[in-house]
């Protein structure tokens, strides 16, 4: 009688057992490699990588390598050719909200490093009295460490093609932007007005900088013939976008 009980006692555990695998399948380890398109406007090639180690879980890589790229932009009530080139890291911890191992909708937490480059040639200000046509050239850099919080959702087709949306993603950034303009069409110092003139034009340049434009302390380098820019502290950001990718 034991032994019956002991065999009916494996059988319903086995069946359990299979019962709960046809519920659930088991988790199995994937990578995802992406590539973010609309990386290419900032000046680099963003790629990325979701590495699933656990259930509904995992942990994210994405690295921006510089590609530079020249946009129009109207600055000064003009349009500018501006050349920009970027480098990106960032890593994220990813939850699945579903059922899913790997799509549905998620949360991603993250850290962030961003440095970037831009410049513009060939801009024409009127300085001194007499006045004259001053040529410069505007350079920006910046560099910034930010901590963000994703909401987005992925979708799977054929169980191998990604497509990542990225939709509200607010981030705070500790970051610092020099930015200087140097004159190149003249060789001597300037004078007093010369110099009062260029620091206003190109205080006008800066404020239609998004942010930090108006809080950025500006000051005059006379014997070089150079403007500069400085703003160090808080930058408020936002993440969103698409990325698509294959999974491994």
């Amino acid at each position: 009688m034991k032994k019956i009980l002991f065999a009916l006692l494996l059988v319903s555990t086995a069946a359990f057992s299979q019962e709960q695998k046809a519920d659930k399948p088991a988790f199995k380890s994937s990578v995802v490699l992406k590539w973010n398109p609309e990386s290419l406007a900032f000046g680099k090639i963003s790629l990325g990588s979701e590495i699933h180690l656990w259930h509904k879980k995992g942990i994210t890589f994405n690295v921006g390598l510089p590609a530079k790229q020249s946009k129009t932009f109207k600055l000064d009530d003009k349009d500018r050719d501006v050349n920009i080139k970027s480098t990106s890291f960032m890593a994220g911890y990813i939850m699945y909200v579903g059922k899913s191992d790997i799509t549905g909708l998620y949360f991603e937490p993250y850290v962030k490093y961003v440095k970037s480059e831009s410049s513009v040639a060939g801009v024409d200000y009127t300085i001194g009295t007499p006045s004259r046509t001053a040529i410069f050239t505007i350079s920006n850099d910046y560099k910034g460490y930010g901590v963000g919080a994703q909401l987005g959702v992925q979708f799977m087709i054929a169980k191998t093609i990604a497509f990542d949306l990225f939709l509200i993603g607010p981030e705070a950034n500790s970051a610092k932007n020099e930015l200087k303009a140097v004159e190149t069409s003249a060789v001597i110092p300037w004078t007093n007005v010369e110099a009062s003139d260029a620091k206003r034009e190109v205080q006008d340049f800066v404020n239609d900088i998004p942010i930090i434009g108006k809080k950025m302390e500006i000051t005059v380098d006379q014997a070089n013939k150079t403007v500069r820019g400085n703003y160090s502290g808080f930058i408020p950001g936002f993440r969103a976008g698409l990325s698509v990718g294959i999974r491994f």
